[in-house]
């Protein structure tokens, strides 16, 4: 009998959001200094990010002139700051949004890769920070505080400055020691619903691809798969029929996808080389299956080749995956005169024009002397941000 065990982190997700009432009056008149850059001035939410035994406020900070006046060309920062008294560090993943009053206009901010922070330390985009080189960072890049303060920019909502965090926090690891009855457990499941996947004993609903036809269970499946549940909970054909046909998949990544579903399990040989992985993450993502999403990008971003990353990218932001996306636009900046000699790439300039936006902010970011954008449409151009690595505060 195998036994297994699982070990690892475990992470905690939370989410809040920041009002700053009055932000053009709060700035001129806060003098709480920024991670100790007297330049700089922040203002700093009470403990709204909680995750167990860590807390965490959200801050936005500006800079101010020798007189204390707010220096408006300057951009604006956000961060995080870590509020509990626990003495261990702690590892996070960031992501800020930055709301507009137009929604598709919001400015996002964010970093997939996991930093330790410790007590009463901050992170995030702020010009409080120090680079690694010891250089300022540059807080919010091509949001001055000018264009906060502009009505028209639509970042005020009649007054207040509206920010949302959400954070990945590990709270502790697994140790790997599971007991022989609970692994010993653990596999019957698997190994019994793999049986009667594999038998079709009482089978109630028909996956057809192509030529082939998987027999499956319909309470199983809708458990699994929110998209199966909508199906078979509604009074749709596939629920009158018993027959779901699947368009646009070939069988292989569908048997696997359908096994996953049973057992958790992915088979090696679906993960071999790309395409395979590549049709099954399109399976995945399309019933909506996330930890098979997750199993194949994981995969798929440590065989990068120039002549294929815009593909990739391509479906890094067809599938919404941010972690897919930085990864593909790490590569592409650190290969660019190759990536762009492809004909993967001409084919992504051709298709998908806009996806050359988030490729230039990551090679050549907007200077700081960018000019102020006032009508809101002119927003589009600007309102998502590279996936640059966060800056601590110490």
């Amino acid at each position: 009998m195998t036994i297994r065990a699982r070990a690892g982190a475990r992470v905690k997700e939370c989410s809040g959001e920041f009002e700053v009432a009055n932000f053009p009056v709060t700035c001129a008149t806060t003098k709480t200094v920024s991670e100790g850059k007297q330049d700089c001035r922040e203002i700093v939410s009470g403990p709204i990010l909680v995750a167990k035994q860590y807390t965490f406020g959200i801050a936005v900070a500006w800079s101010v002139k020798p007189d204390g006046t707010v220096e408006e060309s300057k951009n604006l920062g956000v961060h995080v700051k870590r509020l509990d008294d626990n003495p261990e560090e702690c590892n996070i993943s960031l992501e800020i949004t930055i709301l507009n009053r137009l929604k598709n206009f919001h400015m996002t901010l964010c970093d997939p890769t996991y930093h330790g922070i410790s007590s009463q330390k901050a992170r995030g985009w702020s010009r409080s920070f120090d680079m690694p080189d010891s250089r300022r960072h540059d807080g919010v890049k091509g949001l001055p505080l000018s264009d906060v303060f502009d009505h028209q920019a639509g970042w005020l909502h009649n007054g207040p400055l509206r920010v949302v965090a959400k954070l990945s926090v590990v709270v502790s690891f697994d140790s790997g020691v599971v007991s022989s009855n609970e692994a010993s457990g653990q596999q019957e499941v698997c190994q019994s619903l793999q049986a009667l996947l594999q038998s079709g004993s009482m089978a109630d609903v028909a996956l057809k691809v192509g030529s082939e036809e998987i027999q499956a269970h319909s309470i199983i499946l809708g458990a699994r798969s929110p998209v199966f549940e909508r199906m078979f909970s509604c009074p749709m054909k596939e629920k009158k029929d018993k027959e779901v046909h699947i368009q646009d998949l070939e069988a292989a990544p569908v048997k696997a996808l359908v096994k996953y579903l049973y057992t958790g399990v992915v088979d090696q040989t679906s993960l071999d080389n790309d395409n395979l992985a590549l049709s099954l993450l399109e399976a995945a993502h399309r019933y909506e299956v996330p930890g098979l999403v997750e199993r194949c990008v994981q995969v798929i971003v440590t065989r990068f080749k120039v002549e294929t990353v815009a593909e990739r990218l391509e479906m890094a932001d067809m599938i919404g995956s941010k972690y897919f996306k930085a990864q593909c636009l790490e590569y592409i900046q650190a290969h660019l005169v190759d990536v762009q000699a492809t004909d993967a790439y001409t084919r992504l300039v051709e298709r998908r024009p806009a996806l050359l936006r988030d490729i230039i902010e990551v090679v050549a970011p907007p200077s700081k002397k960018q000019r102020r954008l006032k009508a809101p449409f002119a927003l589009a151009s600007r309102q998502r941000q590279p996936c640059e690595p966060l800056r601590c505060s110490g």
